[in-house]
C-alpha cells in the first residue's frame, strides 16, 4: 500500500524579533473540498437506520469549518519552512530530535510570534467559515479504526538515529478513500465556504509566511480534519490576487535550508501529486 504520509526535515529554531510589527489587514477566503471531510461536533446521531454516527460540527445548525481547525493546520504549515519550535507531542523521544528544535519560555520563534504561545497572544484571528449556500452535500461514510502514531517506528528515523522530521499526510485523488465500520458524517468533495483571517502586528516576512502557508500562491493544498490518514480531508484556499503575491514571494525565499523545505512541501501537499492507487 502506498504510504499516506511523509516527512519535512526539522529546521533550526531560531528566536524571532518582530519588533513593532506595522502590518495590519483582513483575508478574505474561499475554501473548497477535494475530497470528503470531517470535522467532528462532540456529539453523536443516529441516522432513520437507526446507525449511530459522528456527527459534523455546526453552529446555529449550520455546518461550518472552525477557525481553530483551519489555524492548526496552518500553523503546522509555517513551523514546517520557517525557523521555528517544534512541541514534542506525546510519545516522542526529545532524546532523538536534532539540536535547536525549541527557544527559552522568554523567548519567541517566528510561527509562536504569530500563532501565540505560553504567555504571548495570537496576532492572527481565524473566523469560522460558512459554507455557500447550496454547495454542501453530506453523506454517512464508514471509516476504519483509527490508531495513535507510532513514533517509536523506524520508519520515523533517519540514518543517524534522529526523527525525519515533522510529519504531514498526502493526499489521495478521489476515490481511493479507505472505507471502515466506524461512521461519520462528512462533507463532500466541491462544497466551498467563505470565512475571514484577520491579522495585526505582523512584520511583511510573517504575512508573507501566512500567506504561502494557507495555499494561497496554488502550491500546496492543505489537509484538515479526520481521516487524513486514509486520503480524507484534503481542500483548497483561494484568495485575492494581493494575497497570493504575498504568498508567491515567500516561495521565492532565499535561504537555501528554508526554500529546501518549501520544495518539500510542495511535493507532499500539492493535490496533483496525489497518491492515485493503494497498490
Amino acid at each position: 500500500m502506498n504510504k499516506s504520509y511523509d516527512f519535512v526535515p526539522f529546521l533550526k529554531c531560531e528566536p524571532y524579533k518582530s519588533g513593532n510589527g506595522i502590518c495590519e489587514g483582513t483575508i478574505p477566503i474561499t475554501i473548497k473540498t477535494l475530497t470528503p471531510i470531517h470535522i467532528f461536533s462532540g456529539s453523536h446521531s443516529i441516522d432513520e437506520n437507526k446507525n449511530i454516527f459522528k456527527s459534523f460540527i455546526r453552529i446555529n445548525d449550520e455546518i461550518v469549518i472552525p477557525g481553530t481547525s483551519l489555524k492548526g493546520a496552518i500553523r503546522s504549515i509555517a513551523e514546517a519552512i520557517s525557523y521555528s519550535c517544534y512541541t514534542a507531542s506525546k510519545g516522542i523521544n526529545e532524546r532523538n530530535l536534532p539540536n535547536k528544535t525549541y527557544h527559552s519560555n522568554e523567548e519567541v520563534c517566528i510561527t509562536c510570534d504569530m500563532f501565540g504561545s505560553m504567555g504571548y497572544k495570537s496576532k492572527i484571528q481565524f473566523d469560522d467559515c460558512y459554507s455557500i449556500k447550496g454547495t454542501v452535500q453530506t453523506q454517512i461514510i464508514g471509516l476504519p479504526a483509527s490508531f495513535k502514531p507510532h513514533p517509536d517506528s523506524q520508519q520515523y528515523f533517519n540514518e543517524k538515529g534522529k526523527y525525519k522530521g515533522r510529519k504531514f499526510y498526502r493526499h489521495g485523488v478521489l476515490g481511493i478513500q479507505q472505507k471502515g465500520n466506524i461512521l461519520y458524517e462528512c462533507v463532500l468533495e466541491n462544497a466551498e465556504f467563505q470565512g475571514k483571517i484577520r491579522f495585526k502586528g505582523l512584520t511583511e516576512e510573517q504575512v508573507q509566511l501566512l500567506c504561502f502557508s494557507m495555499g494561497l500562491s496554488g502550491d500546496i493544498q492543505p489537509k484538515i480534519g479526520f481521516g487524513k490518514g486514509y486520503f480524507y480531508g484534503s481542500i483548497s484556499i483561494e484568495s485575492e490576487e494581493k494575497w497570493a503575491k504575498k504568498a508567491i514571494e515567500y516561495k521565492n525565499n532565499k535561504r537555501t535550508d528554508i526554500k529546501s523545505n518549501i520544495s518539500r512541501i510542495i511535493d507532499i501537499l500539492n493535490f496533483n501529486n496525489a497518491v492515485r492507487s493503494l497498490e
